[in-house]
């Protein structure tokens, strides 16, 4: 017998079941970033949706104005298009976008498309956008003009850095004397100076190992003549430090107070003074903040008669009350607890000095608040506060690789803004006008009770970073991992309208080094993403790009992209023959740079070297100190750098030596090369004679090939300075209006 039995099921729960009938299905990205090689031909961009719908949806994909790569010249995309996908259809979707190969050489780019408009589904509105790289393939390498060429003589250790993870000692700062051929190296961490015999530098000994931790945390050294300086810092870092003297072997002469946490100090060119940058950082609560100052010890009765009444300390009081005209100029003025800020003294840290060459004008970095003071070293006043400016990283030349999320290295331009905030500093002359070179490392105030340092992409309720809507309509795209997301910003500067979002968004460090007239304060070079293309581009340490340089872990390329890059910390200059030289050392990736600065305003890359290891945490890792040695002083007759490597506690020695000028080819100069009309309104300008080269722009980034050319075109090229370089060493520089 056949039985049938019906069942009822309750009104909602078959409402239930009809809405799950016909609930919209998501469509999703395939992620945020692609990336795509310019000859590639074209781009996919697979859409899936979350299962299948019984009616077709749809959803539109629209080009957006954010971007730096240009439609109809870069890609093609000439209207939005309407993705479908049919009922009960699975997998994926695919827009195709027609990637376009120019021959012009340029930055990485990028161009972003959203979805929009979905139709039987939905989109998330937090994942919408993607974004697409375009590597550039016909930009060439750095040229490196190899004037001078680098050997390595000998990594020599000072002291075992390690105990198992734990750092006991270091080589942060070398001194070199000249007379005793005596190297001078502050072991902070392990607190010693640290004295070794270089009169053989392919064969180190060491002389003494003098504690310093009696006197306190030895910071920097310095030595002139046999006399050692030693900058020290207190037991209690807020309280005043010292400059202790030592003679050539290590014995205790004389001790006299400085400023809080001498963090730097150097001997004026004439000997008389010795100049200390006592940084006066808070303790870590912010609780108490001493006055950044500058201490100058004045030596003219000699060493034997120095007494504390020998030492002035100039200090920043007299800005106090200053604070907001100070940040109208770019001056960063931001320090202390909301319930007791700062005053700005207080604010003010110096880092590093140098001196004119007539020793009457000494200038100090301040690190933090990305500015630079002068002194007058006759009256021993603080004169004057110069703001240094920022990196504008979305204009062309000053791109930079901001994620450590990303494979490829992307050198593109962004809304950001670095600050400079230099390390070290240096004075040279050229034509008896001064300059001052800085490496531009960054720097961000890190306390446990005050924290400036936060990822773009933060989504921390306690401590969020809004981005503004309208000045950032792709907000949620630049805080992902793989574009923005990564980078450390400041909340301290950028909301300019006081609305608690951020208008502007501000990186730390410039990731180049800055040339400014000393006497004005001027801006005459900066060598904007520079730094980062050479490494980039290098045959062995490209491999390790931006990698850090911890001890005990394998190089990780990419890893510090989303910090400082490769952080150019030590800089400092020498003359070679008839040529002028600046030695940029990098902490991170590692190395030195050197370029030509005969004309400040268009140094030339002359080489790169590294001796770390690419695969290990061996070699020289973490230069921070540079020496430069010139022939007259050297043991060997041949000048020769110095760098001091902080985390491998190293010394690495480098013999420098000039090669055959590229601009004689068998004893003959290169034929004079002239350009005319010089300027150029934008048009053709012919050459004197066919060249091939590559015309540049002040960063070094190659705008124009050239193959046996007698003309060159200037059509499209934004008005400024370039220099044109032949492959014969001849150049001449090039003004477009």
């Amino acid at each position: 017998m056949r039985v049938t039995a019906t069942f009822c099921l309750p009104f909602t729960l078959l409402l239930g079941f009809a809405g799950l009938a016909a609930q919209a299905q998501t469509i999703s990205r395939p992620s945020a970033t692609l990336t795509v090689a310019e000859n590639a031909g074209s781009v996919s961009i697979p859409l899936s949706i979350a299962s299948p719908n019984a009616t077709a949806s749809t959803v539109q994909v629209a080009l957006q104005a954010f971007g730096t790569a240009t439609a109809g010249s870069d890609f093609t995309y000439a209207s939005t298009q309407t993705v479908t996908f049919p009922a009960n259809a699975t997998g994926t979707q695919t827009v195709t976008i027609p990637i376009l190969d120019d021959a012009t050489a340029e930055e990485t780019e990028y161009f972003v498309v959203r979805l929009l408009n979905p139709t039987n589904a939905t989109v998330a509105s937090t994942a919408n956008d993607i974004l697409v790289y375009i590597r550039d393939n016909d930009t060439p390498a750095p040229v490196r003009a190899g004037n001078l060429a680098l050997s390595l003589v000998q990594s020599y250790q000072t002291a075992t850095p390690f105990s198992g993870t734990t750092q006991i000692n270091s080589a942060e700062i070398s001194a070199f004397d000249a007379g005793t051929k005596r190297l001078y190296v502050a072991n902070s961490v392990g607190g010693k100076l640290e004295i070794l015999n270089l009169t053989n530098p392919a064969a180190i000994t060491a002389v003494a190992s003098v504690n310093i931790s009696s006197y306190g945390g030895l910071n920097s050294v310095a030595v002139r003549n046999g006399l050692v300086a030693c900058a020290i810092e207190g037991t209690n870092p807020q309280a005043s430090g010292s400059v202790v003297f030592f003679d050539q072997s290590g014995t205790f002469l004389k001790q006299v107070a400085v400023g809080a946490m001498p963090d730097m100090l150097t001997f004026s060119p004439d000997g008389r003074y010795v100049i200390t940058a006592n940084e006066g950082e808070p303790n870590a609560a912010y609780t108490t903040d001493p006055e950044g100052s500058v201490s100058v010890i004045d030596l003219q009765g000699g060493i034997a008669g120095l007494t504390q009444a020998n030492v002035t300390t100039a200090t920043f009081t007299a800005f106090n009350g200053q604070a907001t005209a100070l940040r109208a100029q770019g001056i960063r003025i931001y320090g202390g607890l909301a319930a007791s800020p700062s005053t700005v003294a207080q604010d003010l840290e110096p880092e590093y000095v140098a001196v004119s060459a007539n020793s009457q004008t000494a200038y100090i970095t301040l690190q933090e608040n990305n500015a630079l003071a002068v002194l007058d070293l006759t009256t021993k006043q603080i004169t004057n506060l110069r703001p240094l400016g920022y990196a504008d990283h979305s204009q062309p030349g000053r791109s930079l690789d901001a994620s450590d999320r990303t494979t490829d290295v992307l050198l593109a331009s962004w809304p950001i803004k670095g600050m400079r905030q230099p390390d070290a500093i240096n004075h040279f002359e050229v034509n008896n006008t001064g300059y001052l070179i800085t490496a531009n490392e960054g720097d961000a105030r890190d306390y446990s009770g005050f924290s400036e340092q936060v990822r773009l992409g933060t989504t921390s309720s306690s401590a969020p970073y809004l981005l503004d809507p309208t000045v950032f309509p792709n907000a949620s795209l630049l805080k992902n991992e793989a574009v923005l997301g990564r980078l450390n910003v400041t909340n301290k500067l950028g909301d300019t309208d006081g609305d608690g979002d951020f208008d502007e968004i501000y990186a730390y460090g410039g990731r180049s080094f800055s040339i400014y007239n000393a006497s004005t304060g001027a801006e005459v070079y900066d060598s904007g993403n520079l730094l980062e293309r050479v490494t980039a581009a290098d045959a062995t340490y490209g491999t390790i790009f931006n990698a850090s340089n911890a001890f005990g872990e394998t190089p990780t390329r990419k890893n510090r992209s989303d910090d400082k890059g490769p952080e150019p910390e030590g800089v400092t200059t020498g003359r070679i023959g008839q040529n002028l030289y600046a030695f940029v050392s990098l902490e991170r990736v590692g190395g030195v740079m050197v370029f030509n600065i005969n004309n400040p305003a268009v140094p030339v890359l002359e080489a790169y070297a590294n001796s770390r290891s690419t695969t290990a945490s061996t070699g020289d890792l973490g230069p921070e100190g540079i020496v430069f040695i010139s022939a007259a002083d050297s043991p060997t007759g041949q000048p020769l750098l110095l760098l001091s490597n902080e985390v491998s506690s190293t010394i690495a020695i480098y013999s420098l030596q000039a090669t055959t000028p590229t601009a004689t080819r068998a004893g003959q100069a290169a034929a004079p090369l002239l350009v005319y009309p010089n300027p150029s309104q934008g048009a053709a300008v012919r050459l004197s004679r066919p060249v091939s080269g590559a015309l540049c722009d002040l960063t070094g980034r190659v705008v124009r090939p050239l193959v046996a050319a007698s003309q060159l075109e200037t059509t499209g090229l934004a008005a400024g300075v370039y220099v044109l370089r032949a492959d014969d060493g001849a150049a001449t520089k090039l003004v477009v209006r």
